[in-house]
């Protein structure tokens, strides 16, 4: 059988104090919520669900869409998004583009109280990572599509078309996927990250890049 290593007690400690801060902003997010209901006088419970902005797509064929970075073929040269442009020409829908996503949870602290009061937060469609999206969905905070106008709804593969968090894809489509792995310079690190302790190693202090969200970077 193969030899497993346990986990040093530095690493330990650095993925200890990783989720204890995790914890931390979880709480204090979920404390920030409540106080703000009860300062504006809302009785706040589990089954309540924000008030919609009123839709003004009959009347008005804009669409507001905050994505992340890299998330939309660009092209340099012309300084334009190719399929975007194709897609308001082909549609008579003008579309306001920002890449405003940066951290799911740094995005939901920006727009959290607009949404909570039923206020319009400057964007018709978010691309969300599934588990926030999950959320959003759950406290009625999204609107239900009209598939009759999506047909290329039917597009998505089998195993993305009824997901836990959005049964029938009601709320939610998908539009991106990848993974995260580990990246090294080879020169500087020659005999490569085979491990946690490979990747914590004292000689790497100061030298690792990871993404902001636990999920990303610890799976």
């Amino acid at each position: 059988m193969p030899t497993i290593n346990p986990i040093s007690p530095e690493t330990r400690a650095i993925i200890r104090a990783q989720m204890s801060r995790r914890g931390f902003i979880a709480g204090a997010g979920g404390l920030g919520a409540a106080g703000l209901l009860a300062a504006c006088g809302t009785k706040s419970t589990s089954s309540d669900t924000a008030a919609a902005v009123k839709d003004l797509s009959d009347t008005e064929k804009v669409a507001r869409w905050a994505n992340w970075t890299l998330y939309l073929d660009y092209d340099s040269d012309a300084k334009n998004y190719p399929t975007l442009d194709a897609f308001q020409k082909s549609s008579g829908i003008e579309v306001t583009y920002a890449e405003d996503v940066d951290d799911n949870n740094t995005f939901y602290g920006k727009v959290a109280g607009q949404l909570k009061l039923g206020k319009d937060i400057g964007y018709d469609i978010v691309t969300l990572t599934d588990w926030m999206a999950g959320r959003w969905i759950r406290l009625g905070y999204t609107q239900a599509f009209d598939a009759a106008n999506i047909p290329n709804k039917a597009n998505i593969l089998p195993v993305l078309q009824d997901v836990a968090f959005d049964p029938g894809r009601t709320n939610s489509l998908t539009w991106q996927t990848g993974f995260a792995g580990f990246g090294w310079n080879k020169e500087l690190l020659p005999k490569g990250v085979h491990s946690v302790d490979d990747l914590f190693a004292p000689a790497n202090k100061g030298r690792i890049e990871v993404l902001s969200e636990m999920r990303d970077t610890m799976g």
